[in-house]
């Protein structure tokens, strides 16, 4: 019972007084602060940073959770956590468990808009080529294994101006049928 008092008031994040409005827009979970609150004070971000990650772990040991507005708040506390995390500089998101990768990165799309014959047909973070990471340490964020497959797939892109829709889907495969891959991502794209 006490943990469960503890979990809905950690969930709350109230603001205490004489803290700046920026933090508790921060904990409220609104991007543009916590954006703002990095660049203004990284210590104090830092610091917004640690206690939300600490509410969202108690959240994952409540059976709570289960509840929609839990859900929610937990939505909310991880986007808080991850533009935190962001803003100071990580390039890997906290709480990561087996992340959606996406093949056509921001940086493959905007090779692909200078494209001329593959110009137009992909997005960036196209939702029709998504992977599930096997788990964590497969994919969390942008890691230097994923900036290697990009630097590969432009350089590909590169070479092979005149490439079709057909082509450019055929390396695309081929990359993410190696064993590596295949380790990563397991079910494919």
């Amino acid at each position: 019972m006490l943990l469960t008092l503890l979990v809905v008031l950690l969930t709350q994040v109230p603001c205490t007084p004489g803290e700046m409005s920026v933090v508790c827009n921060c904990k409220q979970g609104m991007v543009n602060a916590c954006v703002t609150l990095a660049g203004d004070d990284p210590l104090k971000a830092a610091e917004v940073l640690d206690e939300v990650v600490g509410m969202l772990e108690a959240l994952e040991q409540t059976s709570q959770m289960a509840r929609e507005g839990d859900k929610n708040r937990k939505k909310q506390l991880q986007a808080t956590a991850e533009s935190l995390s962001h803003s100071l500089g990580s390039s890997e998101p906290p709480h990561c468990k087996g992340q959606e990768h996406h093949p056509i990165s921001r940086r493959i799309a905007r090779e692909l808009e200078n494209h001329a014959t593959l110009n137009g047909l992909f997005k960036p973070r196209d939702p029709r080529f998504v992977a599930r990471a096997k788990d964590e340490q497969a994919h969390c964020g942008y890691q230097e294994w994923h900036r290697k497959v990009d630097d590969e797939v432009i350089e590909w892109l590169t070479q092979n101006g005149k490439a079709t829709y057909k082509e450019f889907m055929n390396k695309l495969r081929e990359i993410y049928s190696r064993p590596e891959m295949r380790m990563r991502f397991p079910n494919g794209f």
